[in-house]
């Protein structure tokens, strides 16, 4: 009795119809590596920003090589400086209450296996609050050279902090130790 009921929970939760997507294809991390780059190329602080927790909220599929990635990116201000020319991946987060945080959604249009289109907006906050209440909302529309330019010479280099293939998406520590 205890294995038919094993075996029909399998077979409802393998068949519940929901969508299932690859989220560690390099491409996830490309756009994701896009995404970061764009917002240091446009944010106004004279340091990089770095990713502190991060996901796919969406894929829209419009035929077999073609379609949108929707990530959900939180950032936070690092100790390196855009003068440096340091990987954002490989610098320590700013600690402490004017470290500069964003919570920012980014849209990666993808042919084949190229980066298109990236558009970003984040919305700017504190380091003491996650909160919406008090943000300074920026918006960028960012637009490649090329209708489907390659995003290796944009993006940062996948080493560092999360960069294992496929682990781009999983919490990072913070230098203070605390795991976001």
């Amino acid at each position: 009795m205890r294995i038919l009921i094993f075996v029909l929970t399998l077979s409802i939760s393998l068949c519940s119809g929901f969508p299932v997507y690859d989220y560690e294809l390099p491409i996830t991390e490309e756009a994701l590596n896009a995404s970061i780059a764009k917002i240091n190329s446009q944010s106004w602080g004279p340091n990089l920003y770095g990713i502190f927790r991060s996901h796919v909220r969406n894929v829209d599929m419009w035929n077999s090589n073609d379609y949108r990635l929707e990530l959900q990116l939180s950032i936070r201000e690092t100790v390196c400086t855009k003068a440096s020319g340091r990987d954002p991946f490989t610098c320590d987060f700013k600690i402490g209450p004017f470290a500069r945080t964003a919570f920012c959604r980014s849209v990666v249009e993808v042919s084949g296996e190229l980066i298109g289109n990236v558009t970003v907006q984040c919305h700017q906050g504190t380091s003491s609050s996650e909160s919406m209440s008090s943000e300074e909302m920026m918006f960028m529309r960012i637009m490649n050279r090329g209708k489907w330019g390659s995003s290796r010479g944009e993006a940062f280099s996948s080493r560092g902090r999360g960069s294992i293939h496929g682990d781009w998406h999983k919490p990072n520590r913070i230098s203070s130790g605390k795991i976001e």
